[in-house]
């Protein structure tokens, strides 16, 4: 994976998972450009396997999917975040922990991401997602719900993407979200991560 693809799927990561609405907020106003939060994100990245099981394992222990072998961590303050993908790198799977009294609405977070990247710079310019399924699952007791959605990326391609919140190993919540093209897609996939998550 070259430099520039890296930095780019940490970027998206951190914006799918950090509070959109901030995010925005820099962008906007000029503050903070993609060049900068790319440089920050890069700064503050790791692809040593031990770190990245380090960090995992702060957030929860669980399994990860068969066949996402390439992996990355990032740590800032009291915020976690680890990223799998696959061999060819087209499908995702993101672990983040929050920090505590942070609130997460993921249908929000993605509404922000999506009026905010009209930039042609942007790793997300024209992807639409809409929310096609909504069922209550289990993670590690607790009631939460598994949100799936639909997109079309710019180059065409129909991609899905899973994501839930849920009680993470720190005094915040923590979410995770998998994604990838859905022509590969396997609910078996899914299913199975939620199960193992402990």
């Amino acid at each position: 994976m070259n430099k520039t693809t890296k930095i780019i799927l940490i970027v998206v990561g951190s914006l799918l998972v950090l509070c959109a609405c901030a995010t925005a907020a820099l962008l906007g106003t000029g503050l903070w450009s993609f060049g900068k939060i790319a440089q920050f994100a890069e700064q503050n990245t790791s692809e040593d396997p031990q770190e990245v099981s380090r960090i995992a394992s702060n957030i929860a222990t669980f399994d990860v999917p068969e066949g996402f072998n390439k992996q990355y961590s990032i740590k800032i303050g009291d915020w976690s975040l680890v990223q799998y993908m696959t061999g060819n790198e087209k499908s995702i799977l993101i672990v983040t922990q929050f920090p505590a009294g942070t609130s997460i609405n993921a249908d929000e977070m993605m509404r922000q991401i999506e009026k905010n990247s009209r930039n042609p710079g942007s790793p997300w310019y024209n992807v639409d997602t809409a929310l096609v399924e909504q069922k209550p699952i289990t993670i590690r007791g607790q009631e939460s719900t598994l949100s799936i959605s639909e997109g079309t990326s710019k180059e065409g391609v129909s991609f899905r993407m899973a994501n839930a919140q849920f009680q993470g190993n720190g005094e915040g919540p923590a979410m995770f979200l998998i994604a990838g093209p859905a022509e590969q897609w396997n609910d078996q996939v899914v299913e199975d991560f939620i199960a193992s998550i402990e």
